[in-house]
C-alpha cells in the first residue's frame, strides 16, 4: 500500500512524498542535525536499498494510517 507523508529534508522539505509501506523495514523517530546547526524532530523510514526518509508525521500516526488502510 502507498501511504501520503511529508517530506522534511531541507532540500524538498513540505513536499508530498509517497512510500509503499512493503518497502518499511523500520520506523522511528528522533533528531536530524542539519548542516546549518538546527536539529528537527523527525521520523526516520528506512525502505532499503532505497534508503531512509525523514517525515513530519509521527510514529503513532503514521502506524494508524497504516492500519487503517490495511483493512
Amino acid at each position: 500500500m502507498i501511504i501520503p507523508l511529508t517530506n522534511t529534508n531541507p532540500e524538498v522539505k513540505g513536499d508530498p512524498v509517497a512510500i509503499n509501506t512493503d518497502f518499511i523495514v523500520s520506523i522511528r523517530e528522533g533528531i536530524a542535525k542539519r548542516d546549518d546547526g538546527r536539529e528537527d524532530k523527525v521520523t526516520f523510514i528506512f525502505c532499503p536499498p532505497h534508503g531512509m526518509w525523514e517525515v513530519e508525521e509521527s510514529l503513532d500516526s503514521i502506524l494508524k494510517t497504516i492500519k487503517k488502510n490495511s483493512n
